[in-house]
């Protein structure tokens, strides 16, 4: 009877001394020698829909500020008479649009130079709606933003 506890107890201490092995060698293998730190285990996982729309608020704030940066005159005018208070207190669109033209004609210079480079560098459709809607909150899908922009330059052209 003795002997089988021995046996018992050699038994115990040899799962002992292999798990306190296998525990060593498990984290030797997880040390990264060349970052001098341990690896951190986890499991990946799929980005979630808040993380990615704030990743691409910040993309488009930036995509924003260059668009500012590189076009200012054009951003300013749009962007002061376009947005939703100002076409409502003006009484629409139209009339929003009427009154940017004309307290924006002492500036027709900058305009029109804008105006031209920005359709000059923009050929595509999709960059003229990006531009004009990240400036204003005027929508121009029936006439397109190409064509409104291209509008918008013969009548500062015509003052």
């Amino acid at each position: 009877m003795i002997f089988l506890l021995q046996l018992i107890a050699l038994g115990i201490f040899g799962l002992l001394a292999v798990n306190i092995w296998n525990s060593a060698s498990r984290r030797r293998d997880r040390i990264d020698t060349s970052a001098g730190g341990p690896v951190i285990d986890g499991e990946a996982r799929e980005v979630g829909p808040g993380h990615a729309a704030a990743e691409t608020l910040r993309e488009f704030e930036q995509a924003r500020a260059a668009i500012k940066a590189t076009y200012p005159t054009v951003f300013a005018m749009l962007g002061g008479y376009l947005n939703a208070h100002s076409i409502e207190a003006a009484g629409g669109i139209e009339l929003a649009v009427k009154r940017m033209i004309d307290d924006w004609a002492s500036h027709k210079d900058e305009v029109v130079r804008e105006l031209t480079t920005l359709l000059a560098d923009n050929h595509e459709e999709t960059e003229a709606r990006a531009i004009v809607l990240a400036a204003c909150d005027a929508e121009f899908e029936q006439e397109g933003y190409r064509k409104w922009l291209t509008w918008l330059l013969g009548r500062f052209n015509a003052l």
